[in-house]
């Protein structure tokens, strides 16, 4: 068994801001995801928490790291009830849903719900097909507690994602 250890994402403002990890000419995301992946072989990607990526963004990812490389990729915040804003989607959805609002996954129909799962997971599919996405983290809100409600919801995201591991 091997042991990867890796940080919560190599654009982390405080692993920035120290000044002591990246390099002085380090100041671009590529330029800091390359000389992150020299030094760890494991990274978190939270941003994907925020908003869903797109595809050309993990291939990118998946071309400036090495061979070994892997990415564990945090679930967009809708799928785990937490407060998420129409400005984060993408326009399409934006519109569907009617920009400047704030929603949890409850208020969110279910095709475009559908829709946003898809999306998430074709973010996901360079790293997949480049041999470099690791694990799917679901950070779910202190206020889940254990009850059947919640087993329900992570058994949601389970069947939402058949070919990943969460």
């Amino acid at each position: 068994m091997s042991v990867l250890v890796g940080t919560a994402s190599w654009t982390d403002k405080t692993l920035i801001d120290c000044g002591r990890f990246y390099p002085a000419g380090c100041k671009t995301p590529e330029a800091r995801l390359r000389y992150y992946a020299s030094i760890f072989p494991l990274v978190e990607v939270d941003s994907s928490y925020y908003a869903i990526p797109l595809p050309a963004t993990a291939q990118q990812w998946a071309a400036r790291t090495p061979e070994h490389f892997v990415f564990n990729v945090k679930a967009f915040r809708l799928f785990t009830g937490h407060l998420t804003e129409t400005k984060v989607l993408h326009k399409d959805l934006q519109q569907a849903l009617g920009a400047g609002r704030k929603f949890y996954d409850k208020d969110v129909p279910e095709e475009i719900h559908a829709e946003l799962w898809k999306r998430f997971a074709e973010a996901l599919e360079p790293l997949r097909r480049a041999g470099k996405l690791g694990l799917v983290h679901f950070q779910f809100p202190p206020r889940l507690r254990c009850s059947r409600e919640a087993l329900s919801q992570v058994e949601q995201c389970v069947a939402r994602m058949p070919q990943h591991t969460l």
